[in-house]
């Protein structure tokens, strides 16, 4: 770190699946500016972002960032995004419709093909032939930005044992696919262009700064939180969640998903909830509430039902059962079922609420019953940002919860690639403990635990007789 002047900062972006994220970190882990762009919201509800999307959200942020006073001097730009998102690029250059995590275009899952984004351009080839004609290449959301920017098209492997759940020759041959239509695979942390003059001009960032090379926002969320040791355990929170343990063996389970880790001999195992921002969201637009503060909205649920959320004392009614048969999404009949005995604004939140806190619950329970003991975890995501938030879900988890200084785990991971490129790390793991600090820990309240588990016991056996309906 010889050398380093004050008020160097690193440009890092995170493209997220409503909003795009940006910041400017010095290199010494202080977030020095901070701004969320989101893109248009019927797009976003209707699962169609497109790429112009992201790339007019990040000009916002820059230019935000840029005109906000700070003096810091950019040493490189790091975006990082949401996988397996993948944009088919055509022979000019142009975007076309991005090939969504979340919008089910997508071949079935295969142990024998473990890829997370062949699956995907092998759908387009077999339901969009002149689409998959069109396509010169494919590249994730980040290569596609950075690329713009000035970048080389390249994949990013998080680390080498990931190269089969991104692709390879043996990969791409077991889908069928054409294999100039996939970029090379470089490293997380490589230099992998400079802005160019164009993007100086389109942006503002000054030309020449390396772009660094990061991976998807998943796995840079846990660089950025310090999930890299063994035991160590993140709640990712954004429109999707996941708890995600780091640890010593590979689950061997379908209920978990076992991905590889930057260390060899470690893993992530993880528990998916892939609806909880999104559940919150469907009530804030069904209600009204889409330009409402959260925490003011909080507030007002929590004011709805003080013997539950002050925990005098259980109560048996008012539960919220999103979609009983499926983990993506709502219905209309589970909805309804659902909603009965609940006649006020605030009784429904409380209720929308109260579920996503037994989501979270139900996926930290699986980890148990697996052998993945969790006492407490870290958060990353826009939720760990709310003081009520984290206090109710420490509480209805019984686990103690841990924010880092910047929440956002994923501008912290491109720091920390930033940092590694520049070598002013000499690895990932000297990088997070230089920049990684803890700012808060909530610790549950036993008593108000104890009503919430009364709470999740009776909703759990409700949800087993409403799931029979459906069978």
């Amino acid at each position: 770190m010889n050398g380093r002047r004050a008020g160097r900062a690193v440009l890092c972006a995170d493209i997220g699946t409503s909003s795009l994220k940006a910041a400017l970190v010095g290199c010494e882990g202080k977030l020095l500016s901070f701004v969320r762009e989101p893109y248009p919201a019927e797009r976003v509800v209707a699962g169609k972002t497109t790429a112009d999307d992201w790339e007019r959200a990040f000009a916002r942020a820059v230019g935000r960032l840029l005109r906000d006073g700070s003096a810091a001097e950019i040493s490189a730009v790091c975006i990082s995004g949401n996988g397996p998102t993948f944009v088919p690029v055509d022979r000019d250059g142009l975007p076309l419709e991005p090939l969504h995590w979340h919008d089910g275009r997508t071949l079935p899952a295969d142990k024998s093909k473990p890829s997370f984004f062949l699956p995907r351009a092998a759908w387009l080839r077999d339901n969009e032939p002149e689409t998959y004609e069109r396509t010169r290449l494919f590249l994730s959301c980040q290569e596609w930005l950075s690329a713009r920017l000035g970048a080389d098209p390249v994949g990013v492997l998080c680390a080498p044992a990931y190269e089969p759940y991104f692709w390879n020759a043996a990969q791409i041959e077991a889908f069928g696919l054409d294999a100039e239509k996939f970029a090379p695979l470089v490293a997380m942390g490589e230099r992998i262009g400079a802005v160019s003059t164009d993007a100086h001009k389109r942006y503002g960032i000054p030309a020449g700064i390396p772009i660094v090379a990061a991976g998807t926002d998943y796995f840079m969320a846990l660089v950025g939180v310090g999930v890299i040791e063994n035991g160590m355990v993140c709640d990712r929170a954004g429109t999707s969640e996941g708890i995600n343990v780091c640890a010593d063996r590979p689950a061997h389970t379908a209920e978990l998903l076992t991905l590889p880790q930057l260390r060899p001999d470690l893993w992530h195992v993880s528990a998916s909830l892939p609806t909880t921002g999104r559940l919150f969201e469907w009530f804030r637009t069904i209600t009204g509430q889409t330009g409402r503060d959260y925490q003011e909205m909080l507030d007002e649920i929590g004011a709805a039902s003080p013997r539950v959320f002050e925990t005098k004392r259980a109560s048996c009614g008012g539960f919220f059962f999103p979609d009983v048969r499926a983990s993506g999404g709502l219905t209309a009949s589970s909805a309804f079922i659902s909603t009965a005995g609940l006649t006020t604004r605030a009784e429904l939140g409380r209720a929308v609420v109260e579920a996503i806190g037994f989501m979270v619950r139900g996926a930290v329970d699986k980890l148990e019953r697996h052998g993945y003991r969790i006492e407490g975890m870290r958060l990353s995501g826009g939720q760990a940002k709310n003081d009520a938030w984290n206090r109710l879900k420490a509480d209805m988890t019984g686990r103690y919860l841990a924010i880092p200084e910047i929440p956002d785990g994923e501008l912290t991971g491109n720091l920390c690639a930033a940092l590694v490129c520049l070598d002013e790390a000499g690895d990932f793991e000297d990088a997070v403990s230089r920049t990684v600090r803890i700012e808060r820990v909530y610790e549950p309240d036993q008593a108000a635990f104890a009503v919430h588990s009364e709470r999740y016991d009776s909703y759990r056996a409700m949800l087993s007789k409403m799931e029979k309906f459906f069978e």
